[in-house]
């Protein structure tokens, strides 16, 4: 057995009652700037212990000098976050972890079911190990001796943030029963609690680096690596990928080690290991109800890709991925059961729940990588076998990631379950009541529109939003009965949030009349509270006793609680406070027609200073296909990170003017280039109308697809001063084929990370470039580069996964090569947002605003 790291670490808590953590003096207003927006905190995680007393929160620290950036975009990056204790009781608080110092970073805390452990991941560095550290592990924080102890040296996996998640991860049950996945915020969690004492966790083999510190650093590595070599003269520098005949399986990296850990013994335990492609497909684990098994549901491979043919529902990225399905038995000895399929159902694509005796589980099936139509099957964990369970096919909702508002199958016993099935003849959703003797009952064939979900009450009836009420079902006899009037159409269930664990109370959420949201306490025999409102920007995250929400705005971020019997909100932890004093610039909607007659709505925000008599140099952010939503405008949000702050530039003197720029849904898009000004032109005409923008002094930028529409729209019109492209996509039949920069030293598999391929339907472009070349390149702005008359600045990663730094050098080298004015910023290692390096947003920030100020601001 493998010895825990004995090291411990002793940390004395200072306790802060009712003490702001980002409390600042009170000062004079003044306009936002990027420091502001660096110096911000946020919420990555609550949890609240089982006792009810403590809430531990995960609070990431601002990007401040002394931390260790680069390892992903600075804004989601978990390496700089502290996990901070708040009592409900006495609203004491204090930070448990205190990384500043060591620039570590402590999260995904999880308490163990009797409440004395809390277990979370840290990149704290010990020993030798370099300042923010350099693996990622398991700590475990003991409640009764106040002491935190690192588990080991085993480096665990963490399911990256940003773009593409590499080492995705699905871990349900344990001591909870979970059947849904565990999560901490914005990462799902790679352990989760057995027992009081006991951790199941996703390992690496020895000597890997966990993906959180990994992809973004090994491009550097293997240059390094390659640099070393080519000096050396010894050792070739090449490595292979291969198509067809020649295709080079994955390297021994792409596996993971699953481990139970007794922390009070300090041994570990190897259960089995698995294939874990990482690219694509979650690595799914569900423990059975007894805690004596483990359902494992292992990606192993991409399916190649064959001409002609499309894989269904591609933007779901486990639907391209081989899997491998498995038992085993968690204790001494046991070895891996791979599960046998019947033949029209032998690709298996996502691991659902176990019966609550633990001999069966269910999942979803289909015959091969092309088919859309998946069946529904249960598994027997003693025989190993499996087969198909009532006549129609699931739903075809995206496999691999858990909607647990929506989840589509509940056991209501150990013999018989319920599902959203289309029925035999492809007909419409709805739900069928199956038994293992396979008798199947459609129970809501007389429903109107069948809803989307149920929830699992304690007596045993269930529970699901039907229009203006909350109507329970039971499922014996199919029988419905109205138990709650919610007073408005649309409701959802919030919590709640594992629908198939039975509960007493479930939360139903409406939105009243001026967008706040309400949200009602029902229990089997109705309303038994009055409901609760919150306001529209309001996130709602726990619920134990109380509600737990939080709400960020221009005066700061807040976690509040509400008690649902008085009705009382409680501020529990008030972080950004400094917001206060920001003199911000006011924001107005309006509406407006575009070229081709839809109604939408345009927003503006105003200068902190702004004087109704003047017009304003206008700035346009454009993002093509993107509404503007009146009510919780996610471009506007005051907490926006970086140069994606739009305040900031309001603060600078500009008016910043977001139109709509609505598209058709993926199938029905064509013509994407051309229909980029149709919400653009008729919203600067309008601001003109309004007296607010000048119409001789207009700028436009835009990232990623806003990227793309700043290059479309600089072909098609001089009507602007000046534009800002930041990664933005030029030449749409090179994105298609580009490799992911950051895919560097993933032997044999290393074209496989890139998903620009499916990322071409966002265009219209449905089909590959050698099917429609035509298209690819009537859409790509490169075609139109020579109609480019307005100063242009491009601002591009080289590590860019979405647009390699190509897209950028070709646009500007065509610009060049005609002598117009434009400049090309490389930001080496920044990756498509821009974001890795707090230095680099202040640069890009700059550049921007110095060169609107020198063709836009000036250009009177």
């Amino acid at each position: 057995m493998k010895q825990l790291n004995r090291r411990m670490i002793t940390i004395a808590f200072a306790f802060a009652p009712l003490a702001c953590l980002s409390a600042a003096p009170v000062v004079a207003p003044h306009a936002l700037a990027i420091d502001d927006v660096l110096g911000l905190e946020h919420l990555d995680h609550v949890t609240i212990s089982p006792d009810g007393e403590w809430v531990a929160v995960d609070v990431q620290r601002p990007a401040k000098a002394g931390e260790v950036y680069g390892r992903t975009a600075y804004e989601i990056d978990p390496s700089r976050n502290d996990v901070w204790l708040i009592s409900r009781r006495t609203h004491e608080r204090r930070n448990l972890t205190q990384g500043e110092s060591l620039a570590a970073g402590f999260w995904c805390a999880s308490w163990s079911p009797d409440g004395h452990r809390l277990a979370m991941l840290s990149t704290r560095p010990e020993a030798a190990e370099p300042h923010g550290g350099d693996n990622v592990r398991v700590y475990v924080w003991d409640r009764d001796t106040n002491q935190l102890n690192r588990l080991g040296n085993v480096a665990v996996m963490t399911q990256t943030r940003y773009g593409g998640a590499i080492h995705r991860l699905d871990l349900r049950g344990g001591a909870d029963q979970s059947t849904v996945t565990h999560s901490c915020g914005a990462e799902n969690s790679p352990f989760l609690w057995l027992d009081d004492h006991r951790l199941l966790a996703a390992t690496l083999p020895d000597g890997q680096v966990s993906g959180l510190i990994d992809e973004a650093s090994r491009p550097f590595r293997i240059e390094a690596r390659d640099a070393q070599r080519l000096s050396d003269g010894t050792v070739a520098t090449g490595e292979a990928i291969g198509s067809g005949a020649e295709r080079v399986p994955a390297g021994d990296d792409a596996k993971a080690i699953i481990r139970t850990i007794d922390v009070t013994r300090g041994t570990w335990h190897v259960v089995a290991s698995v294939s874990a492609y990482p690219f694509r497909g979650d690595l799914s684990l569900s423990v059975s109800p007894d805690g004596k098994r483990l359902a494992v549901l292992a990606p192993v491979a991409a399916f190649p890709p064959v001409a002609g043919r499309r894989f269904p529902h591609a933007d779901a990225e486990d639907w391209t991925i081989e899997k491998r399905l498995g038992v085993v038995d968690l204790h001494d000895d046991a070895s891996m059961r791979w599960i046998s399929l019947p033949a029209n159902a032998l690709h298996p694509l996502e691991l659902l729940a176990w019966s609550q005796d633990s001999r069966h589980f269910a999942l979803r099936s289909r015959r091969d990588a092309f088919d859309d139509k998946p069946l529904l099957l249960v598994a027997d964990a003693s025989t190993g076998r499996a087969r198909t369970i009532g006549t129609g096919t699931m739903d075809q909702v995206a496999a691999g990631t858990i909607y647990p508002h929506e989840q589509q199958l509940i056991w209501l016993d150990p013999h018989h379950l319920l599902a959203r099935l289309h029925g035999p003849n492809g007909d419409r959703l709805d739900w069928w009541r199956l038994a293992l003797d396979g008798t199947a009952v459609n129970l809501t064939a007389m429903w109107k529109a069948p809803p989307s979900t149920f929830r699992h009450l304690t007596d045993g009836r269930l529970a699901a939003v039907a229009g203006r009420t909350v109507v329970s079902l039971n499922s014996s006899n199919g029988r419905s009965t109205i138990i709650a009037d919610i007073g408005a159409d649309g409701g959802s269930f919030v919590w709640p949030i594992d629908p198939a664990l039975p509960a007493t109370n479930i939360l139903v959420e409406t939105t009243s009349s001026g967008n706040d949201q309400i949200v009602h306490i029902i229990d089997a025999s109705g309303p038994h509270r009055p409901p609760i409102t919150l306001p529209a920007a309001a996130s709602l995250l726990v619920s134990q006793g109380r509600l737990l929400w939080q709400l960020g705005d221009q005066s700061g971020l807040f976690l509040n609680e509400s008690d649902p019997a008085t009705g009382r909100t409680e501020i529990l932890l008030p972080l950004d406070t400094s917001l206060a004093s920001i003199a911000w610039g006011r924001t107005t909607f309006f509406d407006y027609h575009t070229t081709d007659g839809k109604l939408v709505k345009g927003a503006a925000i105003l200068p902190p200073d702004y004087r109704p008599d003047h017009r304003y140099p206008t700035l346009l952010w454009v993002y093509e296909g993107h509404s503007i939503d009146e009510h919780g405008e996610y471009f506007l949000d005051p907490q926006m990170p970086g140069i994606y702050n739009l305040q900031l530039y309001a603060a600078e003197g500009y008016v910043v003017l977001l139109p709509s720029m609505p598209l058709p849904a993926d199938a029905e898009r064509k013509d994407v280039y051309a229909a980029v000004t149709n919400g653009v032109m008729p919203a600067i005409d309008k601001l003109v109308d309004l007296g607010i923008a000048d119409p001789d002094r207009l700028g436009v930028f835009g990232q990623s697809y806003g990227g793309y529409s700043v290059y479309a729209l600089l072909t098609q019109t001089d009507r602007f001063k000046a534009g800002v492209a930041m990664a933005g996509i030029t030449d749409l039949e090179g994105l298609y084929e580009q490799s992911d920069p950051l895919a560097r030293g993933y032997s044999g598999i290393a074209h496989e990370k890139s998903t620009n391929w499916f990322i071409a339907d966002q265009f219209g472009l449905h089909a590959p470039p050698t099917e429609d070349h035509h298209a690819y390149w009537q859409n790509s702005p490169l075609a139109h580069v020579d109609h480019v008359h307005t100063p242009l600045l491009i601002l591009h990663g080289s590590h860019d996964i979405r647009g390699s730094i190509t897209q950028a050098e070709q646009f500007f080298y065509s610009l060049y090569s005609q002598g117009k004015t434009a400049r090309l910023v490389r930001y080496d290692g920044e990756s498509h947002s821009l974001a890795q390096s707090p230095a680099n947003v202040r640069d890009i920030f700059r550049e921007t605003i110095d060169w609107f100020d020198r063709y836009v601001k000036d250009a009177r």
